[in-house]
């Protein structure tokens, strides 16, 4: 009985490990499309700026 208790604990913590890592892995995800979007929007800024297209909002 002792050994399924020390099974179930070591699954726990493999579990936890896991999700704490995918959870660590999108945030990183999440940044990077952050970044990527602010920089969509200030050259879809800038090109306006440049070349005078109108905000269509």
């Amino acid at each position: 009985m002792q050994e399924i208790i020390i099974y179930k604990d070591f699954i726990t913590e493999i579990k936890s490990l896991i999700y704490n890592r995918q959870y660590e892995a999108m945030k990183a995800v999440n940044k990077e499309l952050l970044g990527l979007y602010w920089e969509i929007g200030k050259e879809i800024n800038r090109q306006q700026k440049e070349k005078g297209w109108e905000n269509p909002w």
